[in-house]
């Protein structure tokens, strides 16, 4: 039997008692218009329903077996699923931003905006990923791109950035990142850290996906480790095989197995290798120590003690307490404060000493055409005598006469006492003409040169000062002039 209950107004089913129930009891209850529940409803059974709604929020399922529909109408279109956390066993997928404290998760967070590419934003939360077994290997955050070809090489993949809001200086920017970009049309991918103070971090290391080279302000490294800038070592620096550079530089030591190779090698230890020391100037406070191949700058080699089985070799200086060289030192100026070893000494420039007993040497590289009627200094021969020291010299000169004009020589010292004897030949084939003086700058005799053939002139002396003295060999001449020849030299040794 049934029974139908039709009111053209408002219904209303009300109990007595608060406790009271109303019970609709059916094996199915069907509310063909909408279901307006003011307090709680509690239902035993299931609600079979299009829609849930409360003002402009409602939950919604618009066909059978379909999909529910969120829809929040609150002003911050906040929908709040519960307030300790949600958990989800699969897969959540988001069209726009996930703005959260803690996402907790066993599958994974896959999201895209309506560019293509979504984000994860953190704001003073967390993102916490586990793993309740001990496969720690399957633990991943994945940037996954769904490009199937590249078509702009150096694009971002995806990045890890902090994010500062700072309302001063810079204003709010990305201060830090870590990203990957495109290095190839296979899909390769280069790594960058970036960071800066300025709205675009800049990148300070590059890895390179494809060879794995390391660059440090070098955006493509050709090596393992490519460095622009300065690299700077507290301590040692080891290598197995070769240090090539423009400049070394190390406040410890520099000790290789193979070869060191650079502009310029400078430490305040030990420069050692086994092979070779090659740089333009090589500078230790220490020792310099080579193997067999030796040591080679095209500048200056300076240090403690300068070690080489082979040889030292330099265009400029070689300066050392002790120099020991098994196949010889060329060099274009040699100074050693202590030892000098070695089977050959080959130099560029001049050679010199200030020990009893070195004698040194000052060529006259190129011809001096001469011509003064009064003493004038003659090329580059001349030394410095120091302070309380005695020396011998002896200066030796082919001269060409441009013709028929009278000489004469002398040496000129601005200090202390000096002997000296002046030998001149008239003619290529005359015996010498000797005369002695002890007058700087003043000659005991005068030669009548004829001629434009060679002849040669010689002067020995000595001199003692109690301070410094500049020691000069001169000459003048009357009417032509004369050419003293190029290899013309000057020796000098220090006697006390």
């Amino acid at each position: 039997m049934s029974t139908v209950k039709r009111v053209s107004g408002d219904y209303t089913v009300q109990t007595i008692n608060a406790g009271d129930l109303v019970t609709l009891q059916s094996t199915n209850v069907n509310i063909v218009g909408n279901l307006t529940v003011t307090g709680n409803a509690v239902l035993t059974g299931n609600i079979n329903a299009d829609k849930i709604f409360n003002g402009t929020t409602s939950v919604e399922i618009p066909t059978i077996n379909g999909n529910i529909t969120f829809n929040p109408g609150g002003v911050s279109n906040i929908m709040v699923v519960s307030p300790t956390g949600t958990s989800f066993a699969g897969t959540v997928a988001f069209a726009g931003n996930v703005d959260a404290g803690n996402i907790n998760t066993t599958g994974g967070v896959y999201t895209t905006n309506a560019a293509g590419a979504g984000n994860v934003s953190i704001v003073n939360g967390n993102m916490l990923v586990s793993y309740s077994s001990n496969a720690t290997s399957n633990q991943n955050i994945r940037f996954q791109d769904a490009n199937t070809a590249v078509t702009t090489l150096g694009s971002n993949i995806g990045s890890i950035e902090w994010f500062t809001s700072d309302a001063t200086g810079a204003a709010a920017r990305i201060t830090a990142r870590i990203r990957a970009v495109y290095e190839d049309v296979n899909g390769n991918a280069n790594i960058q850290i970036q960071t800066g103070s300025t709205a675009t971090p800049t990148t300070r290391i590059t890895v390179i996906g494809s060879s794995g080279n390391v660059g440090i302000a070098n955006a493509a490294p050709l090596h393992t480790l490519a460095v622009t800038g300065t690299v700077f070592a507290s301590g040692n620096v080891t290598s197995a095989a070769n240090i090539s550079g423009a400049n070394l530089i190390t406040a410890g030591l520099a000790t290789v197995t193979g070869n060191i190779q650079g502009g310029n090698l400078r430490t305040v230890g030990l420069i050692s290798a086994t092979g070779n020391v090659n740089s333009g100037n090589v500078i230790s406070l220490g020792v310099v120590s080579a193997g067999s191949a030796g040591i080679t700058a095209t500048g200056n080699v300076r240090g403690g003690n300068v070690n080489s089985d082979d040889r030292i070799s330099a265009t400029g200086n070689v300066t050392g307490a002790n120099l020991v060289a098994t196949l010889g030192v060329f060099s274009g100026n040699l100074s050693a404060t202590a030892n000098t070893v070695t089977s050959n000494i080959s130099v560029s420039g001049n050679s010199y000493g200030t020990g009893i007993g070195v004698e040194n040497v000052v060529w006259q590289p190129t011809t001096v055409a001469f011509n003064s009627v009064s003493q004038a200094n003659v090329g580059v021969l001349g030394f410095l005598a120091l302070a309380g020291s005695s020396y011998k010299y002896e200066a030796y000169m082919p001269i060409l006469p441009a013709g028929g004009t009278t000489t004469g020589f002398s040496t000129y010292f601005d200090a202390g006492t000096c002997y000296y004897t002046i030998e001149a030949q008239t003619t290529q084939t005359s015996a010498f003409s000797t005369s002695t003086s002890n007058v700087s700058g003043t000659t005991a005799a005068t030669q009548a040169m004829t001629g434009v053939t060679p002849r040669t002139v010689r002067i020995q002396g000595t001199i003692y000062s109690a301070g410094n003295a500049n020691v000069a060999i001169q000459a003048q001449t009357s009417v032509s002039n004369i050419d003293i020849q190029s290899g013309s030299y000057l020796t000098y040794t220090r006697l006390s």
